[in-house]
C-alpha cells in the first residue's frame, strides 16, 4: 500500500476490506522559457527563494475505487455531512481545490476535529457494497498485547480425578464456551498458529545432539506422545456441543470447596451472563484480520490466533522452547489484530455507537480464567514439591 498524506488513509471495504491509497511522487517545477518579462522587479536581493515553497504533492498510481470522481465527491461529502451533523462539528469545502485534493483536504480537516472530539477515535475513508467513498469512525481495543494462553493439562489431570468430577466438568463446559462459541484456537488444531509452534520445536527438540543418553531422549519422546494424545482426547470434550449446553446447569448446581473453586464458579457464572447479553457473540466478529492495520503492506501483523489459544502446559518439556519461539516471532512484529468498533456514515447517524462492552468483559474474563487455571495447574506441582 501506498499511503499519500494529502490525500486519505486508506479506502477500505468492510468487512473483508483491502486497504488502498494513492502514491505521491515529487512535483517538478515549470520548465521553459517565460515568454515576457516581469513588469516590476524586486529592488532586493532575494536568492533562491523557490527554495522556501513547499509544493503539494500530485499522485499517481490512483486506486480503482477513487476513479469515478462525481461518485467519490458525492458520497465523501454526504458522509461528511452526516459526521459532522453527530459530532457537532463543521467544514468548509474547499472550492479551490481540485479533485482528490478538495477531498484529502476535508479528510484531514476532519480527522483532526474527531481526534480532538476523542482520542480514541480514528476516522477512514471506506468502501463496500454499494458504497464507494465514505467516512466511517473506528474505535480499537487495547489488549495490551498480552498473550492470552491457556492451559488445558490442569483439565485433563482432574478429568482423570473422580473425586472432583463436578470442578471438571464445569471447567469443561467454560472451556467448551472459549472454543465453541468465543473464538479461541485450540492447539492441537492444524490451522491455528501454536499447533505449528509445537511441530516446530518438537522437530528441534528431538535431534539426538539435544540429549546426553538414549534413556533421556526416549522420556522426551514418551512425553511429547503423551502430551499429543492426551491434547487431542481433551479437544474431542472441548469441542463436544453436549459440554457446551451443560453449562448453565453445572454452574448452578456446582458447590465450590476452596478459593481455586470459588473462582471457577464465578467465571462460570460471568460468562452465563455474557452469553446471555450477547448470544453466540465470538470475539472473532469484532477484529478483522489486517483490513484495518496501520502497518504498511507486506509487513506482517500479529493475528488474533497468535494471541489468543489453548495450549498444553507451563510445565512440559515443551514450553520454554515454545514461548521462546513465540516470543521471538512476536516481538519482530509491529502491528496486531484487535477488536474493532466500526460505525458507518453512509446515512445519517442518531447517536455515537461505539460499544466495546462484550470485548471488555471477554478480555477481562480470558485474564481470569488463565489465573484460575494456572491455580489448578499449580496444585499438582505444589503438590509434589511441597
Amino acid at each position: 500500500m501506498y499511503q499519500n498524506q494529502t490525500l486519505l488513509q486508506g479506502v477500505l471495504s468492510a468487512p473483508t476490506a483491502r486497504k488502498v491509497g494513492a502514491e505521491p511522487r515529487r512535483n517538478s517545477r515549470p520548465c521553459g522559457r517565460q515568454k515576457y518579462p516581469p513588469e516590476a522587479c524586486t529592488t532586493q536581493p532575494c536568492g533562491n527563494g523557490f527554495l522556501n515553497y513547499a509544493f503539494p504533492p500530485m499522485v499517481m498510481g490512483m486506486p480503482d475505487e477513487l476513479l469515478n470522481r462525481k461518485m467519490v465527491e458525492k458520497e465523501f461529502f454526504a458522509s461528511a455531512e452526516n459526521l459532522c451533523s453527530l459530532y457537532g462539528i463543521s467544514f468548509e469545502r474547499p472550492d479551490g481545490l481540485i479533485y482528490p485534493k478538495n477531498v484529502a483536504s476535508v479528510f484531514n480537516e476532519l480527522k483532526q476535529k474527531i481526534g480532538a472530539i476523542d482520542g480514541e477515535l480514528t476516522l477512514n475513508l471506506m468502501s463496500w457494497e454499494g458504497r464507494t467513498a465514505s467516512l466511517a469512525t473506528l474505535k480499537r481495543y487495547d489488549t495490551g498485547m498480552t498473550l492470552f494462553y491457556l492451559p488445558v493439562e490442569p483439565l485433563h489431570r482432574l478429568l482423570q480425578d473422580k473425586a472432583r468430577k463436578e470442578t471438571a466438568e464445569l471447567l469443561l463446559s467454560v472451556c467448551a464456551y472459549l472454543f465453541q462459541i468465543a473464538g479461541v484456537s485450540y492447539h492441537t488444531e492444524d490451522s491455528s498458529y501454536l499447533n505449528y509452534v509445537y511441530t516446530m520445536v518438537e522437530e528441534w527438540s528431538i535431534e539426538p545432539e539435544c540429549f546426553e543418553t538414549e534413556i533421556e531422549q526416549e522420556q522426551f519422546l514418551e512425553e511429547v506422545a503423551y502430551m499429543k494424545n492426551a491434547s487431542e482426547k481433551l479437544f474431542s470434550k472441548i469441542n463436544g456441543p453436549q459440554n457446551l449446553n451443560a453449562l448453565t446447569k453445572r454452574y448452578t448446581t456446582y458447590q465450590p470447596l476452596n478459593e481455586t473453586e470459588t473462582a471457577l464458579k464465578n467465571i462460570a457464572e460471568r460468562i452465563c451472563t455474557l452469553r446471555q447479553n450477547h448470544p453466540d457473540r465470538s470475539i472473532m466478529d469484532s477484529i478483522y484480520h489486517d483490513s484495518f492495520s496501520m502497518e504498511i503492506e507486506g509487513e506482517s501483523i500479529i493475528s488474533a490466533d497468535q494471541y489468543i489459544s489453548f495450549f498444553w502446559s507451563s510445565f512440559d518439556c515443551l514450553y520454554d522452547q515454545l514461548m521462546e519461539s513465540v516470543n521471538a516471532e512476536l516481538n519482530e512484529i509491529g502491528g496486531i489484530d484487535e477488536p474493532l468498533s466500526i460505525q458507518f456514515f453512509d446515512s445519517p447517524q442518531g447517536t455515537v455507537n461505539h460499544d466495546l462492552s462484550f470485548e471488555k468483559e471477554f478480555f477481562d474474563l480470558l485474564h481470569e480464567i488463565s489465573d484460575n487455571l494456572n491455580s489448578f495447574e499449580h496444585e499438582k506441582h505444589h503438590t509434589i514439591t511441597g
